[in-house]
């Protein structure tokens, strides 16, 4: 299957000179995780919900902080023409969770991991592996997270470390019962 049957043809763009602020309205206002940063017709790179936060969390006001002076890991990209299961593949691997669809230098869409997981649920296995790896990345050992039970692969909102894996509750209460 390739990306344009999936992906979302309708892309809001803004431009970079906007404020991280103005960003977050519009994201809000359209109930969406990201938007399209444009020079002009040209798309140079996304802002996400997580530079936001990250902004935020760093003590930097978004509504001084331009669009423009973030700087941001490689924009990622993908083509119409590419197939679902390599651009799920590139998301894990560059840890993106939204991917613009570019043609001829020309924003035509954009595919997040709800539309793959919509389209091909025998995906699910590619993006729990972004999953886990993103856990492993942040999570201490000593709180709750949320993720893949690597007992039973059921998500959780309140997974454990139990003996070096993320379990649920269901399983930690499985191993207690033994």
């Amino acid at each position: 299957m390739k990306v344009s049957q999936i992906m979302k043809k309708y892309v809001v763009t803004v431009e970079p000179e906007l404020t991280m602020s103005d960003a977050a309205k519009i994201m809000s206002n359209n109930r969406i995780g990201s938007v399209i940063v444009m020079k002009g017709k040209k798309p140079v790179g996304i802002v996400t919900t997580e530079d936001i936060t990250s902004l935020v969390a760093k003590s930097m006001d978004p509504q001084k902080v331009k669009i423009g002076d973030i700087k941001k890991k490689r924009f990622v990209t993908a083509a119409p023409d590419d197939d679902i299961l390599e651009v799920s593949r590139l998301m894990v691997r560059s840890g993106v969770k939204r991917i613009p669809i570019i043609e001829k230098g020309k924003l035509v869409g954009i595919v997040s991991d709800k539309e793959i997981l919509s389209t091909s649920p025998e995906l699910i296995d590619v993006l729990s592996e972004k999953l886990k790896a993103r856990i492993d990345r942040v999570a201490r050992p000593d709180e709750m997270i949320s993720g893949i039970c690597e007992e039973c692969g059921s998500y959780s909102d309140e997974l454990e470390n139990a003996g070096g894996r993320w379990v649920c509750e269901d399983c930690r209460e499985g191993e207690d019962e033994e």
